[in-house]
């Protein structure tokens, strides 16, 4: 099967805080990469739509729907946020007004959970496939545990009703000297995509540099227990997972995480593990990933997905 990941022509990719968009999205699995203005070349048999759409893209978008379903490949438009559905971004908007469209159907990064969920369950013709974040070994950093800072990495936004355990960790620890100490605690970046002046430029691979300096690494799936990019990231910095394990995690990956209580004398054990311990937690947690999300594995669970759905349309040439 040819896939084919398709980006737009205009969004400002290289504004993003992370490489889990646009084209950088494709990039581990090996994927062949066009923007959405080479719709009209065809020669694929799937093409998954990033979510960043502009204007310019939903006018090409929409020639290349307006063409008879048998005559076209079927496309997957990517869903990256369980909330995505109830976005008033107009151009959002329109990858769910494609719903039932003929030859459309959805490709999300997450387990199906909130408002994604309640738009999955009133398609008739559309389906859902799985299409998670695959593993980048060339982003791994190997720098032992016995050289780091015994401290707990933490990061990300901090929306109490979104992060609710990153929320209360951040809590504690602004009124803990203690915890002040033993958290080292990095603020969102902000979105330049989208605008917004940025608050630091610690992202992409400085992110991971910066969180190798510490033994363990804080994650959290926000509200839903999603299987964000930071529970790849924290592979590829060889660091202890601590935290809350992501639903979609594999048991191996789940056993590296210790019960998260909350508790800082909790916390004060897990960082004072014999490193021989935390080491191997952390080789562990890292391979159990590179099995779990490996290009290869992704790239055959799409095909076979797909190929359930039975996508049609025009094969490649």
């Amino acid at each position: 099967m040819r896939i084919v990941y398709f980006y737009s022509d205009t969004h400002p990719y290289e504004k993003a805080i992370y490489p889990g968009v646009g084209p950088a999205f494709a990039r581990p699995l090996g994927w062949e990469t066009r923007p959405i203005s080479g719709l009209d070349d065809g020669n694929f048999d799937a093409g998954v739509v990033d979510n960043r759409l502009e204007d310019g893209d939903l006018t090409r978008l929409k020639r290349y729907l307006a063409l008879p379903a048998e005559g076209r490949s079927a496309i997957f438009f990517r869903v990256s946020d369980p909330d995505m559905p109830d976005s008033t971004n107009p151009n959002t908007r329109f990858i769910f007004d494609c719903a039932d469209v003929g030859g459309v159907h959805y490709a999300t990064t997450y387990d199906p959970e909130g408002a994604f969920l309640a738009f999955t369950r009133r398609l008739k013709a559309s389906r859902i496939i799985r299409l998670p974040y695959a593993y980048d070994s060339s982003r791994e950093v190997d720098f032992p545990l016995s050289g780091r800072s015994r401290r707990l990495f933490l990061s990300g936004s901090n929306s109490r009703t979104l992060y609710p355990a990153r929320h209360g960790l951040r809590r504690k620890r602004r009124w803990s000297p203690l915890l002040r100490y033993l958290v080292h605690n990095l603020k969102h970046p902000g979105y330049p995509e989208h605008g917004e002046a940025p608050r630091h430029d610690i992202t992409h691979d400085r992110f991971v540099a910066l969180a190798a300096r510490f033994t363990h690494f804080f994650l959290c799936g926000a509200r839903f227990n999603v299987e964000l990019m930071k529970y790849v990231e924290c592979a590829y910095a060889g660091s202890v997972p601590v935290g809350v394990p992501a639903n979609s995690l594999s048991i191996a990956a789940k056993k590296c995480f210790r019960p998260y209580t909350a508790r800082t004398f909790d916390l004060i054990g897990d960082l004072r593990q014999p490193i021989g311990k935390l080491a191997e937690r952390a080789a562990a947690y890292r391979t159990a990933m590179r099995e779990l999300r490996s290009p290869a594995r992704i790239t055959n669970d799409f095909i076979t997905q797909a190929n359930a759905i039975g996508t049609g349309g025009r094969p490649a040439a």
